[in-house]
């Protein structure tokens, strides 16, 4: 190679990264430029969707949950009469910003419920739990895990069930980890372009799911189901930490029906009984109840069956236990 060629590679050597450094600082200045809007409120603010162009999972779990239709639930709107009352609006459409205590109604976009800057927006910065782990931030990033990782975010709103939660003294999941699933995943996913490259150079880390589920009920209830002659018992326990059923507001029912088998093999019901709030049955925080029930002779006992209904949805199974699995 002659010394022009070697001059000529070691020019290359030395400006081709300097291309790829200034693309990338080109483009996370772009990105800061048209994602400014995010931390920017005034009569307005920024919507779910747009936070959804890089966080793309989080917006899918979050746009199925009850979060994301607090404010449009028919039964909510029924019961505020067409929202002529504003008490409760703030927590189903809060103002977008991180409070400490619960949150003012917003003005303008209602319909999008308890949206994304209603919990992570904080004084002009995006805040979480985790540190960034992307290359280029579109935004100002605040990393407080004190304050994500604890259940006072929840209390906030959810103010009765946070009192029962803090009466449990011995040691207690957080609402983080019950109702927000954990997952392995990058924290923004790409959407084709220069996304893809931005998301190349992330890591997956361990996050939440944003989609505030109720749990599998086999980790914080006990179903336990025995007969002795005519007679079935059947033991429920509230394992978790706080009431059974819990809510401040709303229509909520456990209901535990116990199932037997005539000698054709149909099902009847022989039990059923229903644990709610405004009843004043509902179970507190480690309290096991037990109901008798009378079970013909000539019929074989089956299972019991807690279930939980909220106003027209289909009732959710939370436990169910089979006789035959209590048999030696």
């Amino acid at each position: 190679m002659n010394r022009s060629s070697r001059h000529c590679s070691d020019h290359n050597r030395c400006v081709y990264p300097w291309i790829f450094i200034g693309a990338g600082l080109a483009i996370g200045l772009a990105s800061c430029a048209s994602f400014k809007h995010l931390t920017q409120v005034s009569n307005t603010f920024p919507p779910a969707k747009d936070c959804g162009k890089c966080h793309v999972d989080i917006y899918h779990e979050w746009s199925q949950s009850d979060h994301a239709h607090a404010y449009t639930n028919p039964h909510f709107r029924e019961a505020k009469d067409d929202y002529a009352f504003e008490d409760c609006l703030g927590c189903h459409a809060p103002e977008p910003m991180l409070t400490a205590g619960r949150p003012g109604v917003r003005p303008s976009g209602r319909e999008e419920g308890v949206t994304c800057v209603a919990c992570h927006l904080d004084q002009g910065v995006l805040s979480g739990p985790l540190k960034p782990t992307g290359k280029v931030h579109p935004h100002p990033i605040g990393v407080r895990p004190e304050i994500y990782l604890d259940s006072g975010i929840c209390g906030r709103c959810h103010e009765g069930t946070m009192e029962q939660w803090t009466s449990v003294e011995s040691r207690k999941n957080t609402c983080q980890e019950c109702h927000m699933g954990s997952i392995e995943r990058k924290v923004t996913q790409a959407t084709g372009g220069i996304s893809n490259l931005l998301v190349a150079m992330e890591k997956q880390v361990p996050v939440r799911r944003h989609e505030f589920r109720i749990p599998d009920g086999s980790e914080w209830l006990g179903l336990n189901l025995r007969r002795s002659g005519t007679a079935a018992e059947v033991v429920v326990e509230n394992r978790c930490p706080h009431d059974l059923p819990t809510g401040d507001f709303g229509f909520r029912v456990v209901t535990l029906e116990v199932f037997a088998a005539d000698g054709r093999g149909e099902t009847l019901r022989v039990g059923r009984w229903e644990l709610a709030r405004e009843s004043g049955t509902a179970l507190r925080p480690g309290e096991s109840r037990t109901w008798t029930v009378a079970v013909p002779e000539d019929l074989e006992l089956t299972r019991a069956v807690l279930t939980r209904r909220s106003y027209g949805e289909e009732a959710l199974v939370l436990a169910e236990s089979r006789w035959e699995d209590h048999q030696p």
